[in-house]
């Protein structure tokens, strides 16, 4: 230092630091917030290291539909345990058979005949957007394919909050619920009263770094609502009964 002034870098410093220090006491505090389990959950989902992505395979030509939504019974009133394949890494699900059976028999349904290997994650939703979620499970990448049926609502929230982690339904065109397309939330909303609400079917355990790597990078032209920059697609969906 020069003339026995002060060090301004060292000022700086001292400043930043304390900012920085306050930034991650208000991200810790939001986290707890925005992560904390419903009743008779264990707590929030793991996370995992997110690796490379890995080029999106080509969409296929066809795709299986259903004349009718599969029966109730199949979901086998249990729990299920699902793994997403993906071209950015494993994500793992548990899905409640019993407080979703109609959703959960159509996921089960259709991840077992190959409705989604392969299927582009189409959607991103983030803020200003009224939503925070990953939307997957077109064949088309377009929004536009429907295995043949729609879906009653089921196991929406009480308080019609979805938490990060969770696993919802999505709306589809004169359905309460799709039954091809679903969404995984990476920032918790609460859907305002006389909003559209979304079946919850179940939370991921595993591999939520994925989706929230998909999500930190954004929308295609940082949009609120739109493909996401980075794509992500499901090359297969295996499940199996709990």
């Amino acid at each position: 230092m020069a003339g026995g002034q002060p060090s301004r870098p060292r000022a700086s410093r001292v400043v930043a630091g304390m900012v920085s220090a306050a930034l991650a006491l208000a991200a810790a505090a939001c986290s707890t917030a925005t992560s904390q389990p419903r009743p008779g959950e264990t707590g929030p989902p793991a996370r995992t290291s997110a690796g490379t992505c890995a080029p999106p395979p080509v969409a296929p030509s066809t795709y299986p539909t259903f004349a009718t939504p599969p029966p109730a019974s199949v979901a086998l009133g249990a729990e299920w345990s699902a793994v997403l394949h993906t071209t950015c890494g494993d994500v793992s699900l548990v899905l409640d058979g019993k407080r979703a059976p109609r959703s959960v028999a159509s996921f089960v349904t259709l991840a077992r005949s190959g409705y989604w290997s392969p299927s582009v994650c189409h959607r991103l939703t983030s803020a200003p957007a009224p939503t925070a979620f990953l939307q997957c499970g077109d064949p088309t990448g377009r929004s536009t394919a429907e295995p043949g049926y729609g879906l009653p609502l089921e196991n929406v929230p009480a308080d019609r909050t979805y938490r990060v982690g969770d696993v919802g339904v999505a709306r589809g065109d004169g359905f309460p619920s799709t039954s091809g397309e679903f969404f995984i939330v990476h920032h918790a909303f609460t859907v305002a009263s006389g909003s559209p609400v979304y079946s919850l079917i179940g939370r991921v355990t595993s591999g939520l770094a994925v989706v929230e790597h998909v999500a930190a990078v954004g929308g295609e032209d940082f949009r609120d609502d739109g493909p996401p920059w980075q794509s992500i697609s499901i090359l297969r969906i295996d499940v199996r009964p709990r």
